[in-house]
């Protein structure tokens, strides 16, 4: 005679038993929860950090950009900003100059990059919403200004629009002036007042000066030349990156941001990834604490077992009883610990349980992806689909065979 399914699952659950299964089930649920818990919250952090670095350059880069293919400059002589403006998608342009210069304030000198901008830049790059302290001017009743970064600005003890103090000296190298021969007349010089500080990033502060695209042309005498063309776009940029290769020829490389941060933003995937490799280590071991759990639970209805098939229960059927038991702990370990890891990014993301000292924002940023959220669950059932199917069988046919 065949024993009905749900007979069986009720004989071995019985009442008499279920405290000590709801212990050994309860248990191994914690333990689950707690791992995929732990696995959303970690990965949402670190998918913060990552959205926070992106949205950083952002505010200073372009999405695209173009460079001479060979040497620092290239002219614009033989562009034409109309027809490369017509190009489907293409929605703004930016001209950029830049080059290294020693800055110099007071008794205080350090290098620097100075970027020029013209007026076109602000459309592209919300570089004025990083500003800490002052404001993003670079050019008032005719007399040029600069906006430091935080880096530049605590080596030097630059003043902020303060006629009284001495002005920022600019020193940029004049090309084919031997230093060593002419020393200081191998510069050319000249003064701006800071009207801002902007904070980016530790890189970015200690590296750019930013002022205007004519201020810039002035200091290194370049003519018509720019270091770089910044296009921001309002289409796809695959297709527009295509359209401006074609465009500028094998002379220019077009870059989008992601390539020109590429080192970045593949730090930032390869470090999330090899947490999630840790994670499913320690995920690894509440597989062990689910496995021993399913172990102590064929041990302790061994005799039940021998009863269900000396009754006619098949093997087949015991294994479906244990087996669907253990998928059920990862099952609702797995949701619990979802719900749980919601619960605290929505907490860190509305009140900020865990702040930043001394940062560009005052807590630590959460970002919930639901494609983690897929592969959590996922290699939760998976594993314990594995384990449990391989060890129950296992069990099943040492300690309650017939």
């Amino acid at each position: 005679m065949k024993v009905p399914f749900y007979i069986a699952r009720r004989y071995l659950f019985s009442k008499k038993s279920r405290n000590v299964i709801n212990l050994i089930s309860g248990i191994s649920i914690f333990v689950v929860a707690a791992v995929a818990a732990s696995m959303l919250t970690v990965l949402s952090a670190i998918n913060g950090i990552d959205g926070l670095v992106r949205e950083l350059f952002t505010s200073f880069d372009a999405p695209i950009s173009v460079y001479p293919a060979k040497g620092k400059v290239f002219s614009t002589d033989s562009i034409d900003f109309l027809e490369v403006q017509q190009i489907p998608g293409v929605s703004k342009i930016a001209r950029i100059l830049e080059d290294d210069v020693i800055l110099g304030f007071e008794d205080r000198k350090t290098v620097a990059t100075l970027r020029g901008v013209d007026s076109s830049f602000l459309a592209i790059s919300p570089i004025d919403s990083m500003i800490y302290v002052g404001d993003f001017i670079l050019e008032e009743k005719g007399y040029p200004y600069a906006v430091v970064g935080l880096g530049i600005r605590s080596e030097l003890l630059i003043p902020i629009f303060n006629d009284e103090r001495p002005p920022l000296q600019i020193f940029a190298p004049i090309r084919g002036k031997n230093i060593r021969r002419f020393r200081e007349n191998a510069f050319n010089k000249k003064n701006l007042l800071v009207s801002g500080v902007y904070s980016v990033n530790a890189e970015l502060d200690v590296k750019y000066v930013i002022t205007s695209y004519a201020f810039a042309t002035e200091l290194f005498d370049y003519g018509n030349a720019v270091s770089a063309l910044e296009i921001d776009i309002d289409d796809d940029i695959n297709d527009i990156v295509n359209a401006l290769k074609v465009y500028f020829g094998p002379n220019y490389l077009v870059q989008t941001r992601d390539q020109k941060n590429a080192l970045v933003f593949q730090t930032n995937a390869s470090e999330k990834w090899a947490t999630y490799a840790i994670l499913m280590f320690i995920l690894l071991i509440a597989a062990f604490n689910i496995m021993a759990s399913l172990t102590m639970l064929v041990i302790e209805k061994k005799k039940d077992i021998f009863v269900l098939r000396s009754m006619g229960a098949t093997e087949n059927m015991v294994f479906k009883v244990f087996f669907l038991e253990g998928m059920l702990i990862n099952l609702v370990g797995a949701f619990a610990g979802l719900f749980v890891g919601f619960i605290l990014c929505w907490l860190q993301q509305n009140f900020g349980l865990v702040a930043l000292q001394g940062s560009i924002v005052d807590y630590y940023p959460i970002e919930i992806r639901i494609g983690d959220v897929v592969i959590i669950f996922s290699s939760i059932m998976i594993l314990g689909l594995l384990s449990s199917s391989l060890l129950v069988r296992y069990l099943i046919r040492r300690h309650a065979a017939i």
